[in-house]
């Protein structure tokens, strides 16, 4: 009789660690509904679609497809192109010391420009104030608080074509440069903890935006993007389809 029961404590107990492992998942944006419903507004929806044919996990991924012709440009700024997905919580969230967990995973089929490229920052929707960002230039990946000159730090086979790379951080929300810090890590790497004010006002609402931003140039360019998650902790963003970082996909 002990062997049943035994048996039936330990599936009760793997059913509970399972509900807590998928409560802690605040929102998912895989794309495996087959739309990019589950995103808000995007920026110029006409460079992006769903894909099936190279993803990171699941049978989708969004796709960002910039051609350089004026479909592309930006409010008709004759110097920049872009298009990208959009994702904010509700008001609250990014207030004054509040904390944000949040991934997402990329491949690039070809090696982009040595143009810099935006490919992911997070922006107040009052202000419009961008206060930390992720650049490609070739096949480089950098780090910048955006008010510096300078970037924080650089990889420079952070963007290599070929293979999924995965971004994840932990941003402490603050006004104050002492207080307000991002922590990063690349493919599993930790890229260190910077402070510096990444929060433009103390009820500011963030959202970040992934995709290609960069200079009007007449080449097609295309990335992926799968996997963008946030979540309640550091454990489950660092965790989470570890195993998948490097993935490659089939010409």
């Amino acid at each position: 009789m002990k062997k049943p029961l035994t048996f039936f404590c330990s599936a009760i107990a793997l059913l509970s660690l399972s509900h807590i492992s998928s409560a802690s998942i605040l929102w998912q944006g895989n794309f495996e509904t087959g739309d990019i419903a589950q995103w808000n507004t995007p920026i110029n929806p006409a460079g992006l679609s769903v894909v099936s044919d190279c993803v990171f996990d699941g049978k989708h991924a969004g796709k960002v497809r910039l051609t350089g012709d004026d479909s592309f440009l930006w409010k008709g700024n004759k110097f920049l192109n872009r298009s990208e997905f959009h994702h904010r919580r509700a008001a609250g969230n990014t207030h004054e010391g509040k904390e944000t967990f949040f991934a997402f995973s990329f491949y690039l089929p070809k090696k982009l420009s040595e143009h810099k490229h935006e490919l992911g920052y997070w922006e107040s929707d009052k202000s419009w104030q961008q206060m930390l960002r992720f650049n490609i230039a070739g096949s480089e990946l950098s780090f910048q608080e955006t008010a510096a000159k300078k970037v924080l730090w650089t990889l420079p086979e952070g963007a290599a074509p070929g293979q999924w790379h995965r971004i994840a951080m932990h941003i402490h929300w603050s006004t104050d440069p002492e207080v307000g810090s991002a922590e990063v890590w690349v493919n599993g790497k930790h890229m260190g903890k910077n402070h510096f004010k990444n929060l433009p006002a103390k009820d500011a609402l963030m959202f970040t935006q992934i995709g290609i931003l960069r200079t009007q140039e007449k080449i097609i360019e295309e990335i992926l993007i799968d996997g963008a998650m946030e979540t309640d902790n550091l454990t489950e963003l660092l965790e989470r389809d570890k195993h998948l970082v490097g993935k490659t996909c089939t010409p």
